[in-house]
């Protein structure tokens, strides 16, 4: 882009400037899985000999490689000599497929990432591991224990349950911060339990949609996150009723590498209560998984007021959101500089 060229020549012109000690090389990335063709950037940093590399995982609202949200990674890791990829995910920006499969489907896609890094002689292939927040926390656990050749894997804001008890908690805790009554958390519950009964064919269709008939037209129910009666689809049409049951904690089970949770104390949209209690009992056999609850942030790894953070969950906002969390960018790099024996070069 001729005014990025503009820009950096401009600074390297400037008297007091120095050149970075490591440059970082970007180099599109493009690879298939089930169907989808994923594009991508890696910035790689530029040694003389092959680093570890993390593949990214999406947030479930920020599918694209150029989201602000994964900044810091792209930026900070290659300093570590860290090699980063960064691709958009199928059905999103220059990638193809459709984003309405199954949570292992994701998880696959950025396990075919790694294996085309795996090949680059810039990339040492025994130290390629996974980075995810939020539904991507999920995909990253996902990886750990169907990828055989993971090397490890970080999960940022990813509660040890299901999808559906996630969102359960998500939009009662909205509620709340919007201020309404206990009655609309109960009748936003009993739709969801109606409209997930139905998905599993434990209620009828009639069920849910009366319960959703009852709340569809409240002013917060376009927030939660759930079809309208015209929205409804059976089982068979329903991108939901492939992921709601899937359970993390199944897979944190099968993990046998370096793994890290990383959680915020202020973080309504994921149970940390049980999630912690769950990684406690499990990290006290497992000697190389670990977890830490950082205080005072949000689920994105920013300082943010509970109230107005789940307020402003539109769209727009979440794009322009990025972790800002000094305590949360020490916890992640000096975790990997550990468990991948690297150093500032």
């Amino acid at each position: 882009m001729p005014f990025v060229t503009f820009a950096l020549v401009l600074v390297a012109a400037l008297p007091w400037y120095a050149p970075p000690s490591v440059d970082v090389l970007t180099k599109s990335i493009t690879f298939s899985n089930k169907g989808a063709t994923l594009h991508g950037t890696l910035y790689l940093p530029l040694t003389n000999h092959p680093v570890p590399a993390v593949v990214v995982y999406h947030g479930a609202a920020e599918p694209l490689a150029s989201t602000p949200l994964y900044m810091h990674l792209s930026r900070g890791l290659p300093q570590l000599g860290i090699a980063v990829l960064l691709f958009d995910r199928r059905g999103s920006g220059a990638s193809s497929g459709t984003n309405n499969v199954s949570y292992e489907t994701l998880a696959d896609d950025g396990i075919a990432g790694a294996n085309a890094l795996r090949v680059m002689p810039q990339v040492d292939a025994a130290r390629v591991g996974y980075w995810g927040i939020s539904q991507g926390g999920w995909l990253a656990t996902f990886a750990a224990a169907r990828d055989s050749r993971a090397a490890f894997a970080v999960a940022v804001s990813a509660p040890l349950t299901t999808p559906e008890v996630q969102m359960e908690f998500a939009d009662s805790n909205h509620l709340y911060a919007l201020g309404y009554a206990r009655a609309d958390i109960d009748d936003m519950l009993e739709a969801r339990k109606m409209w997930t009964g139905y998905l599993r064919g434990t209620n009828t269709r009639e069920q849910a949609v009366a319960a959703i008939g009852k709340i569809e037209n409240k002013s917060w129910y376009p927030y939660m996150y759930m079809p309208t009666v015209a929205q409804l689809k059976g089982a068979d049409q329903s991108t939901w009723v492939t992921q709601m049951d899937d359970d993390p904690f199944e897979a944190v089970n099968k993990v046998t590498i370096p793994m890290l949770f990383i959680l915020a104390s202020n973080d309504p949209w994921i149970p940390i209560k049980e999630t912690a209690a769950k990684l406690r009992a499990v990290c006290a056999t497992h000697p190389r998984m670990s977890y830490i609850v950082i205080p005072d942030l949000n689920h994105l790894m920013m300082p943010a007021p509970v109230p107005e953070h789940m307020e402003d969950a539109s769209p727009e906002a979440v794009q322009t959101e990025t972790p800002d969390s000094a305590a949360y960018f020490m916890v992640l790099s000096n975790w990997l500089a550990h468990v991948l024996d690297v150093s500032v070069q």
